[in-house]
């Protein structure tokens, strides 16, 4: 081995060593932080739109409507979440509609208990009368509540 051999070993491979540690750990950072900064802003994204449709909705019209369907779904397995499906139907300037949003902006983002589920679906039992809230720009967009 000569003197040059070992100076690089010594001296410059260890400055490559280090660089080598040092980026491995800079990916590593990066693959745990990117997915859990896309699921938060995703998570955020979601939040914000929800509350920028129940805002809006606050100045929607009211008419008058039937509920079609009323049930409490169960989906998945052990780890089995509910939710209520309410399908109910309107009328908006002589044209007929079908809407399931209970709460304006839950197409982005909801969750309810078991408890939370059954009761909404206690408040809107088939065949019963409801106002809806509906967009005057898009009647397709409604709630049953705001």
């Amino acid at each position: 081995m000569n003197p040059d051999d070992t100076a690089w070993l010594f001296g410059g491979g260890a400055v490559a060593l280090g660089v080598t540690i040092a980026l491995s750990i800079l990916a590593s950072l990066l693959c745990t932080i990117a997915p859990i900064a896309a699921i938060f802003w995703f998570v955020r994204k979601r939040k914000t739109e929800a509350d920028t449709l129940r805002a809006e909705s606050a100045r929607w019209p009211g008419t008058v409507g039937r509920v079609l369907k009323s049930r409490v779904e169960v989906l998945g397995g052990e780890r089995a979440s509910v939710r209520p499906y309410v399908l109910y139907e309107y009328m908006v300037a002589g044209q007929r509609y079908e809407g399931q949003q209970i709460r304006a902006g839950d197409k982005f983002m909801t969750s309810y208990s078991s408890r939370q589920a059954y009761d909404t679906v206690d408040l809107y039992p088939a065949g019963s009368e409801v106002t809806v809230f509906y967009d005057p720009s898009n009647p397709a967009e409604s709630a049953l509540s705001r």
